[in-house]
């Protein structure tokens, strides 16, 4: 009959090498979802419309036709706060997945 110390030098080894692929595959995880993150807040911010300083005027550009209604108005409106609520959102998510990066890395090395 095996010897306890054996058994549990053996368990230690498994739990060991599975863990290390685990946690190899939740790195690997974690930090494709930061990349999707990073790649969406770059093209929800690129799609927001900067907030107006007056330099229309100085670019010659002027606001189009179609916002001059309620609804054009209204619609620009709704578009800027969901995308403005997006970018809350994955930022969010990319805080979180840095933090859990970190957190692994710090208590698993």
């Amino acid at each position: 009959m095996p010897c306890l110390t054996e058994v549990t030098t053996v368990l230690d080894f498994l739990l060991a090498v599975a863990t290390s692929d685990i946690v190899a595959g939740i790195r690997i995880a974690i930090a494709a979802i930061a990349l999707i993150c990073t790649g969406f807040i770059i093209f929800v911010v690129m799609k927001q419309s900067g907030n107006s300083d007056g330099t229309e005027a100085f670019t010659g550009s002027s606001k189009s036709d179609d916002t001059e209604s309620y609804y054009g108005k209204n619609a620009g409106s709704r578009l800027e706060a969901r995308l403005k609520l997006w970018t809350y959102i994955c930022a969010g998510v990319l805080a979180a997945c840095c933090i859990a990066l970190i957190i692994i890395s710090a208590v698993l090395k």
